[in-house]
């Protein structure tokens, strides 16, 4: 059955590069319009998916009539003309983070009336692309915040709500600069669950804290509310000096005006999400002779309530459907508060460990893998395991709930040679998760 999982996954990854490459062109027909009546393309591209959409952009614009940014994950400084590539960091800011914000920020301030402004936006942009709002704080005190917001089990959007107010270009802000255009489209590969602000954090959308939409006003928090959640999380210790200053004074960044006209001239559209990515599974399965139902309400959950909850959904399956593999099939993204020193592995096979134990003797295989190839800060994107991963990983000296402690799944699933390495894959639409039953 892990075969037969692996090929899942590698379909799925054709499934999501085709849909990229023939999807964003479809996306662009009011900038080809700008184009097509004498108008210029400033083209800001950043995220894990930026080079395979940039590069689906560029191959239907005029490269005389477009420059702008290419914001890739380090170290790759291809280039791809007419933009400049400028590296950034993931999941911690680097000094490459810095310098792509400043770039974006410049290239888009230098748009005028005769400019259509691309954004190509893809989850890891809020590494990626990312200035500070107070320009004394350096990348070294910025990163130790980022590792206190990761670390801490928070959801993602309670990460970005934070990054967002504190933030030189998210939330708008990077919009905000190209308000002198003549339009703007923004194109999402969406790795969230979440609305548009909580893709790379937002940098070209606007929203606006007074909205009578929940999510809109959940988005800006407020100072007294900032300070609640930095108590919460336990992020005192892992702020800057300056921003721990500036809260305790109440002088934290506004949210940006936006001008009214601005909203008339803007688009934003989703090329695929998380939901593409699960049909492309279950699809796959089906064809395969697999009963096959799909379940998203596992998202933001530990890996242990995580395992809890699939399984349980399968037992019921297979009591319903007991002649036939059964499967379960879920996106999204787990909660995994790390330990002070943790070891090599992500959520997915931090999510796979919590599981070995329970699946222990029987008949059931589990795949869980994250859709960009990158689990943590392991080189797999995620792996495997079945009714037989403890007794293998018993008669090898290895301990799963040790290593679920120390968050160090990786080795142990890599001595198993139940790891699945495909290296980054270029776009990202969240993790993704099937458990099947086959006895």
């Amino acid at each position: 059955m892990k075969e037969r999982l692996r090929a899942c996954f590698a379909a799925l990854l054709q499934s999501l590069e085709r849909r990229q490459r023939l999807g964003v062109p479809g996306c662009l027909g009011t900038a080809r319009d700008h184009v097509a009546r004498g108008g210029r393309i400033v083209l800001v591209a950043f995220g894990k998916a930026a080079r395979g959409m940039a590069k689906a952009a560029l191959a239907v614009l005029p490269a005389h009539r477009v420059r702008g940014v290419l914001v890739t994950p380090e170290p790759d400084a291809h280039p791809l003309p007419p933009l400049e590539v400028v590296p950034g960091g993931h999941p911690l800011p680097t000094a490459g983070s810095f310098a792509a914000a400043a770039q974006a920020l410049a290239v888009c301030r230098s748009a005028g009336p005769f400019d259509h402004v691309v954004f190509l936006v893809s989850g890891g942009g809020s590494a990626l692309l990312e200035l500070p709002y107070e320009p004394s704080i350096d990348v070294a005190e910025w990163r130790r915040f980022y590792q206190g917001l990761v670390g801490s089990g928070a959801s993602i959007e309670r990460v970005n709500a934070l990054r967002r107010r504190v933030s030189a270009v998210k939330g708008g802000r990077l919009g905000l600069a190209a308000q002198h255009a003549a339009g703007q489209t923004t194109v999402f590969v969406n790795d969230t669950a979440c609305g548009y602000g909580d893709i790379a954090s937002g940098p070209s959308v606007f929203l606006d804290p007074n909205d009578d939409d929940e999510m809109s006003r959940a988005a800006w928090l407020d100072d007294a509310t900032f300070h609640r959640e930095v108590e919460t999380l336990q992020l005192a210790a892992w702020l800057p000096s300056r921003l721990a200053t500036d809260l305790a004074a109440g002088a934290l960044p506004p949210p940006p005006p936006i001008p009214d006209p601005l909203w008339g001239r803007c688009a934003w559209l989703t090329l695929m999400d998380e939901h593409f990515a699960g049909a492309q599974c279950s699809a796959w399965l089906r064809d395969a002779g697999i009963t096959v139902a799909e379940d998203t309400d596992v998202d933001g959950r530990t890996c242990d309530g995580a395992a809890e909850a699939l399984l349980h959904r399968l037992a019921t399956m297979r009591a319903a459907c007991p002649h036939g593999p059964v499967a379960v099939v879920t996106t999204g993204e787990l909660s995994v508060p790390l330990p002070p020193a943790p070891g090599s592995g992500g959520r997915n096979q931090q999510f796979l460990l919590a599981c070995a134990h329970r699946i222990a003797g029987q008949p059931i295989t589990v795949l869980s893998a994250g859709t960009d190839g990158i689990d943590g800060n392991s080189p797999a994107a995620g792996g495997f395991v079945d009714g037989t991963t403890m007794a293998r990983a018993h008669a090898l000296g290895r301990d799963v709930h040790d290593a679920m402690r120390r968050c160090d799944a990786f080795p142990l699933l890599h001595a198993l040679s139940d790891t699945l390495v495909s290296g980054p894959t270029g776009t990202n639409v969240r993790d993704v998760r099937v458990v099947v039953h086959h006895g």
